[in-house]
């Protein structure tokens, strides 16, 4: 014989369940919404150290991600397939700047040339057959801490260096066609040259609108605007620039981008030459960099 047990249920205790039933999706939402909220805390912690710490990289190690020069010893022989002059200018505060100039036959003038931001002119002088074979002496320089070039770069001493250099290699060429060239961290350079002294033409090649734009356009949540020692405010110094301005700029550039160049375009009467697909050190391999070349040095 079985026993069949009954527990009185009272309606307190029906309701009490009925209530219970009711409150448990609110609750698992709001546990839900707590676990989301503690991810995203945890998440936005780790984005503000990942921030600082690439901030504190950027501002002590700076020179290091900027600036990649090769020292030369004085006694190391250049190698081209050209002649050249190896010219040697002490600046005003003894700081020995290291210079090469090449020479066109029946030359037109003069390209003075401000480089980019690594090696020395073992490098750069290569380029001087871009110049040459239209009728165009050349004359490059390293920057102090590069090459053969003593002392340590800075950017007040590389624009007084480089207007310095520019008023003493012009001074053969006061009845010829002068041309201020710069490319990749040279165009500031250039650009500030060109905006202090009188020329033909300013040619930028691969530009920045200003130095803490390429870091934004690396990690845009930093405040390179702040922390950079190197500013280089090529968008403020082109706007005072009176003569004939050229960009050059690839569409594929992956380290100054192209709208970097472009909005830099947009500060002044100039003409921007797009390179379709061209990168950061490679628009010499586009025909198109050169027929336009020509147009300008003729």
């Amino acid at each position: 014989m079985h026993r069949v047990l009954v527990v009185p249920w009272s309606m307190e205790a029906i309701n009490f369940i009925k209530v219970d039933f009711k409150i448990i999706p609110k609750l698992v939402q709001k546990l839900v919404l707590i676990n989301l909220n503690s991810k995203m805390l945890k998440f936005f912690k780790f984005l503000i150290i990942t921030c600082s710490l690439l901030g504190i990289i950027v501002l002590f190690f700076q020179d290091i991600l900027i600036l990649h020069p090769v020292k030369l010893p004085k006694s190391y022989n250049y190698r081209f397939d050209e002649s050249f002059e190896e010219i040697n200018f002490s600046s005003e505060t003894n700081t020995e700047i290291n210079g090469l100039l090449f020479r066109a036959k029946n030359s037109k003038g003069l390209v003075f040339y401000n480089h980019g931001n690594a090696d020395n002119l073992q490098r750069w002088g290569r380029h001087a057959k871009d110049f040459t074979q239209l009728g165009y002496d050349v004359f490059f320089y390293d920057y102090r801490g590069f090459g053969k070039s003593s002392g340590n770069f800075t950017e007040r001493e590389a624009l007084k260096d480089a207007v310095f250099l520019f008023d003493e290699i012009v001074k053969e060429y006061l009845d010829k066609k002068v041309i201020i060239y710069g490319r990749s961290l040279g165009t500031g350079i250039a650009t500030f040259v060109a905006k202090n002294r009188k020329a033909d033409a300013l040619i930028l090649e691969t530009p920045y609108y200003n130095m803490a734009d390429v870091g934004k356009s690396w990690l845009p949540f930093i405040p390179f605007e702040k922390i950079l020692t190197y500013k280089f405010p090529t968008n403020e110094w082109i706007k005072d620039v009176n003569m004939p301005i050229v960009i050059f700029h690839g569409t594929a550039d992956a380290v100054v981008p192209y709208s970097s160049g472009k909005k830099l375009s947009h500060m002044t009467e100039c003409d921007l030459i797009t390179i379709e697909n061209g990168k950061h050190k490679n628009l010499g391999e586009f025909e198109k960099y050169h027929t336009e070349l020509r147009k300008i040095l003729r």
